[in-house]
């Protein structure tokens, strides 16, 4: 339900970037007034293969906000969001929700060193392909997710360069459902020796730890261990190698070892993430990312996903703006026979009269392909979006 408009809220967000700030302090400090009204139909609110529960719905989101934006003149610069969605249906009114989001980002530049970092929270009330029993039950799941991470980089000459980060994410199940599931602390370090092959074109070697810890969750939860300890190592090329094209890549291979009573044992993937953007035309921007990586249910299970996403956004006029992709994922379950194949097929229109105001209309199909019967599910979500920032 979340992704589904989270392509037409960036899309606005870029297209609203020139709006005039509410009020600016000094000569550093923008602050914007950010507000939506989306109207939405959802084929299948809580992800069930059972038509004797499946639950469709109307329901309006409303949407209030603020932005901060510091550091138009200076080498530190930082940006704050906020905003809480409130969601009524119309029939299913026990699945009303009031759910607050922050995001912020910081940097600071100097010649040769720099540094990133980044905080985010929200609270979810959304279903998985993993939280089976609540899906069957036509429930949905509440949960928060905090994360947080930084990046420092520093040149040791001209072309050689070195960056070392270091990322946490926590996800904390609420209500009934925190019996069921498994909280996690996720903390990962990654490391990468760079060099500059042109100015703007990087390669190198990347080296990532990353740790998992569950906690709680019922007695299948308990089975999968209480820890994970991921390990990659692989290659790294990233920047405009092509005049309009640009490509963010990794590649290597990934060790996981797991403890746990069922499954107590270590494997090894290839892993990748690939992100690449060409500029077909000054009206359109085509899109392909890539990624295989070891994962984690709401359930503490294991498995390998795999997946691609090949999209396009096209500029019709200063006013008009089309989006359109499609996303598959493959989730290879080690712990079990359960394989899924997941599709996702998404088109968007925006249209945007003035720099305050966007008007959004969205389409999304997605499904569940399981070789167990309870996963196979599939949802068509529609929403219009009236959105102001000022």
């Amino acid at each position: 339900m979340k992704k589904a408009i989270t392509s037409s809220i960036l899309l606005a967000a870029a297209m609203s970037a020139s709006a005039a700030p509410l009020v600016t302090v000094g000569d550093q400090l923008d602050l914007f007034f950010k507000g939506a009204v989306i109207g939405k139909w959802d084929s299948n609110i809580t992800y069930t293969g059972n038509p004797d529960i499946k639950k469709n719905d109307y329901s309006a989101i409303f949407r209030l906000g603020a932005e901060a934006d510091y550091g138009r003149n200076s080498k530190f610069k930082a940006n704050v969001k906020f905003y809480e969605d409130l969601t009524r249906y119309a029939d299913y009114k026990e699945f009303n929700s009031n759910l607050a989001h922050v995001a912020a980002n910081a940097s600071y530049t100097e010649s040769a060193w720099s540094v990133k970092a980044n905080f985010s929270f929200d609270q979810n009330y959304q279903n998985s392909s993993t939280t089976e029993a609540a899906n069957l039950a036509g429930q949905l799941v509440r949960y928060n997710d905090w994360k947080a991470g930084a990046v420092a980089s520093y040149d040791f000459t001209e072309k050689l360069f070195a960056e070392l980060g270091g990322d946490w994410a926590y996800r904390q199940y609420l209500g009934r459902w925190s019996k069921s599931y498994s909280d996690y602390n996720m903390y990962s370090v990654p490391v990468s020796l760079l060099y500059r092959v042109t100015p703007k074109v990087s390669v190198g070697l990347t080296y990532q730890y990353r740790y998992t810890e569950f906690e709680g969750g019922n007695a299948y939860a308990e089975s999968f261990g209480n820890r994970r300890n991921d390990h990659f190592a692989g290659v790294t090329v990233r920047g405009d190698i092509l005049p309009k094209l640009n490509l963010s890549a990794f590649v290597g291979a990934t060790y996981r070892d797991m403890n746990g009573i069922a499954y107590d044992t270590s494997d090894t993937t290839v892993s990748c993430s690939v992100t690449a953007n060409y500029e077909l035309t000054e009206k359109i921007g085509l899109f392909v990312t890539g990624r295989r990586d070891f994962g984690n249910g709401a359930s503490r299970q294991s498995s390998v996903d795999t997946g691609c996403e090949a999209g396009a956004n096209y500029l019709l006029n200063q006013f008009v703006s089309f989006t359109t992709s499609f996303a598959y994922t493959n989730s290879d379950y080690e712990a079990s026979s359960r394989n899924d194949d997941e599709y996702v097929a998404r088109f968007g229109v925006n249209y945007k009269p003035n720099k305050f105001l966007t008007l959004g209309a969205n389409y999304r199909f997605l499904e569940n392909s399981s070789n167990v019967a309870y996963a196979n599910y599939n949802q068509h979500l529609v929403d219009i979006s009236v959105a102001v920032k000022y």
